[in-house]
């Protein structure tokens, strides 16, 4: 999304704000007011005040984050392995296997990273609720590279959460398959209930994300030079790219385009969380007014 489509969402969300929004919380405002002098209790108003507040802050600040990240991502030029740079660059190429390789515990593919996650349905009064059961990782260093070259990635501290190549098994309580034979074995190797009262089947759901080797890949984070161990077991590698303190580190299996588009989709939240806030704000207020 460019400057100018992001420019005209925040205006119309705006738009929509004064001529909705705060039309319908002048009316709730004579509504709380008429409620209070009836006997109602205004600390009703005082918590969704707070509500609002708090909701419309975080709002703002994820948003606000998302679109700091879209413009250094669309800023910062993708670098070639020979000629990258020291500090922070973006990288774009395919995984080459160091000398290291792992397994996905799921499916036995050859994989540079992996990731479960194991959830169960359980009610909860008249809704159900997906609950986290189990999560695990692991991941060793590998290539990315070109045709003019390698890097070393080092994946700890990685922002992993673009990374989209995945398998999901789930099953439901009734008139469905049972769990595949490798992912039984690790929930029974892990301690992980997947059955119910009597043998029966719980609802679970079970999923794999992994990074295989030749999968295309897109990194930002620091660049540094090779520490001699490394330089040892190397190939062709310029440089390593890790994560620093307070720096960005991303590695996803999404192009830049498909990362930029999702978080410029966000920049209309950016007005509305300022919205909320005020709102709450006034409300909170207001009680003591």
């Amino acid at each position: 999304m460019d400057t100018k489509s992001t420019l005209l969402i925040n205006y119309l969300v705006t738009s929509v704000a004064f001529n909705f929004i705060f039309p319908c919380y002048q009316v709730q405002n004579n509504f709380f007011h008429y409620s209070s002098s009836i006997g109602s209790f205004p600390k009703d108003e005082r918590l969704f005040g707070v509500v609002l507040l708090l909701g419309g802050l975080y709002m703002f600040y994820v948003s606000l984050k998302n679109l700091k990240l879209k413009r250094l991502i669309e800023n910062i030029p993708t670098s070639k392995m020979r000629s990258v740079a020291m500090g922070l660059a973006e990288l774009k190429g395919k995984i080459e296997v160091n000398n290291e390789i792992l397994e996905d515990p799921f499916d036995k593919k050859k994989c540079v990273f992996w990731r479960v996650h194991i959830e169960e349905r359980v009610k909860r009064g008249k809704h159900g609720k997906w609950i986290t059961r189990h999560k695990a990782k692991d991941h060793v260093p590998f290539f990315i590279s070109d045709e003019s070259g390698s890097v070393l990635v080092q994946l700890r501290g990685a922002n992993m959460d673009d990374v989209r190549r995945d398998s999901q098994y789930e099953t439901a309580l009734f008139f469905s398959e049972k769990l595949p034979l490798n992912v039984r074995n690790y929930c029974n190797k892990n301690r992980i209930r997947f059955r119910g009262l009597f043998g029966g089947k719980r609802r679970m759901r079970c999923r794999v994300t992994y990074l295989e080797p030749n999968d295309s890949i897109y990194v930002l984070g620091h660049a540094r030079p090779l520490l001699q161990k490394e330089i040892n077991n190397s190939k062709r590698a310029t440089a390593a790219i890790e994560f620093v303190k307070n720096g960005v580190f991303i590695v996803s299996d999404k192009s830049e385009k498909d990362l930029i588009e999702e978080m410029g989709g966000q920049s209309w939240i950016i007005p509305l969380g300022i919205i909320l806030s005020g709102l709450g704000l006034g409300l909170f207020l207001d009680v003591f007014g």
